[in-house]
């Protein structure tokens, strides 16, 4: 008699070659090479889980039988129902962002707006319809109808003064409030959540209830749930019921009574490319819900980590600070900065703002594979599979950044004599081609000017029993391109002086010059 345990190996060992069969009688061999993993199907589910990002990194270091030191440029990856294609070689990334209709991102686009913003039917029908690749689609013409109020110019220069006026008095009033104790995130994401809003929405900005900002919390957290449409009537009750009863409903008063009139021309600009393909009510009220994922769920950790890293080593501390006290101008007693030249004087701020994006950066990139097609004339990829570039993979690559690459180096993005400057197309923390964040010069402003008012104004200490910092743990969110802080991470904000100031922001027509194509000319 067969014992159950000979039963339970047996059966197993059946399975794996069944899966192990079909694994490469399904796999045609001008697909990117089969990356082999010990359960066929099941572990890379188990590997994308657990950490996405690190998974991908861990992949990355995959040698291809036979070819020692070779790393594969790009693998296919099998998951039940789905091929992965994970591209690794930085000379594959331009390739792919050319074929933007062959090897889309739109339709992760439209599963967006269906699943995380709650776009109703109607909606659906003109973001996710048939003609979604058509020059004049809503899709199409989305991110060019922001140009005006996020590429460099008069646009850009009002939403970076209102976000930067108001850091600058909220930090005041912090400042006339006298030494304070807080936790370093909350205090961050709190200062930036509302600049943020308040330069886009302006006056009748909804998000000033403190119930709203919550409810954003809330909804964050599911975001995950919604896009998967993994029942997140069940498993994302707190943040449906938050977008749903909430954020949505703020956001159609809002609309209802013109209050975007008196917002930015950001808001201007998004509510009539809605309306003029067809959005009314509850639908355009739910896209603005996926414009702040946009606006907020990576520039305030990015914003975080900034500050945590400039503030918890005396060198980098010390030289930025500098920087910005350069900037400052007295006369009669009275201290003037014009903050936007934060982004343009500053090199060092910025270099650490890089490094910051590219040191702590997990985002994955996603697109749709449309129908069969030839990447690069060599590789073949099939209808109805994902392809996906990690970040994290072209910022932990030696032969791109060096032998210090696991390390934070501040001063890395600045041009050094005898150091060969790497390609800026590996900086990849804002993406690039049709998904270049259009937001970037925004929210790199954003970041700077926060902290070089911190670095002005306060002088920031660990609350420790001795007075040392402590790198917290993290959290590697799904839904965010960077971590968050698992552990709270305590300080004192102590004024550094009462002296007067006055803050500035002059129109400069200048963006941050963060990646590629922010260099090439007619690029915004």
């Amino acid at each position: 008699m067969t014992s159950p345990i000979v039963l339970v190996i047996g059966c197993a060992g059946a399975t794996y070659l069944f899966f192990s069969a079909l694994l490469h009688f399904t796999q045609d061999n001008k697909e990117p090479p089969l990356l082999e993993t010990s359960v066929p199907f099941i572990s890379p589910v188990f590997g994308l889980v657990s950490g996405t990002s690190k998974y991908f990194i861990k992949l990355s270091l995959y040698l291809q039988p036979n070819r020692d030191k070779y790393k594969l440029p790009i693998y296919t990856l099998r998951v039940p129902g789905q091929r992965l294609y994970v591209i690794n070689s930085l000379s594959l990334i331009q390739p792919v962002q050319r074929q933007i209709k062959t090897i889309a991102f739109a339709p992760i686009e439209a599963q967006a707006a269906k699943g995380v913003m709650g776009v109703g039917p109607a909606g659906n029908a003109i973001i996710g319809s048939d003609q979604m690749f058509e020059d004049d689609s809503y899709l199409s013409t989305f991110v060019p109808s922001t140009h005006p109020a996020l590429s460099p110019g008069p646009g850009l220069d009002s939403i970076n003064g209102d976000a930067s006026n108001f850091l600058a008095k909220s930090l005041a009033d912090c400042s006339a409030g006298g030494p304070k104790r807080v936790e370093l995130f909350a205090f961050v994401r709190r200062q930036l959540f509302l600049a943020t809003t308040e330069a886009i929405y302006g006056p009748k900005n909804p998000l000033r209830d403190p119930g709203l900002e919550q409810a954003w919390y809330d909804f964050e957290i599911g975001i995950m749930a919604h896009m998967l449409n993994a029942w997140p009537s069940l498993l994302a009750r707190k943040s449906l019921h938050a977008r749903e009863k909430l954020l949505i409903p703020a956001f159609e008063k809002y609309f209802a009574a013109n209050s975007h009139l008196e917002g930015s021309l950001l808001a201007q600009c998004r509510y009539n490319h809605n309306t003029g393909h067809g959005l009314r009510g509850r639908d355009l009220a739910a896209t603005e819900v996926g414009q702040m994922v946009a606006s907020l769920t990576n520039t305030l950790p990015s914003a975080f980590w900034l500050v945590y890293r400039i503030f918890s080593d005396s060198v980098v501390l010390n030289e930025c600070r500098a920087e910005v006290e350069k900037l400052v101008k007295i006369e009669n007693g009275q201290r003037t900065v014009d903050l936007a030249q934060v982004r343009l004087s500053c090199p060092t701020l910025l270099s650490t703002w890089q490094e910051t994006l590219r040191y702590e950066h997990i985002g994955i990139a996603a697109r749709v594979v449309m129908k069969d097609v030839m990447l690069d004339n060599t590789y073949l990829l099939k209808k109805g599979a994902t392809v996906m570039t990690a970040a994290p993979v072209q910022h932990s690559d030696p032969s791109l950044w060096g032998s210090t690459v696991g390390e934070f180096d501040h001063r890395r993005f600045i041009p050094r004599p005898g150091v060969k400057r790497t390609s800026p197309a590996a900086f990849r923390s804002f993406g690039g081609g049709t998904v270049l964040c259009p937001g970037r010069h925004f929210a790199s402003t954003e970041a700077m000017v926060l902290v070089a008012l911190m670095l002005l104004r306060f002088d920031v200490k660990p609350a420790t029993a001795i007075g040392n910092w402590e790198e917290p743990r993290k959290n590697f969110p799904m839904t965010s391109s960077i971590p968050t802080p698992k552990d709270e991470v305590w300080v004192d904000i102590v004024p550094k002086d009462k002296h007067g100031w006055r803050v500035d922001f002059s129109a400069t027509s200048k963006g941050v010059d963060m990646v590629v194509e922010d260099a090439l000319p007619g690029r915004a």
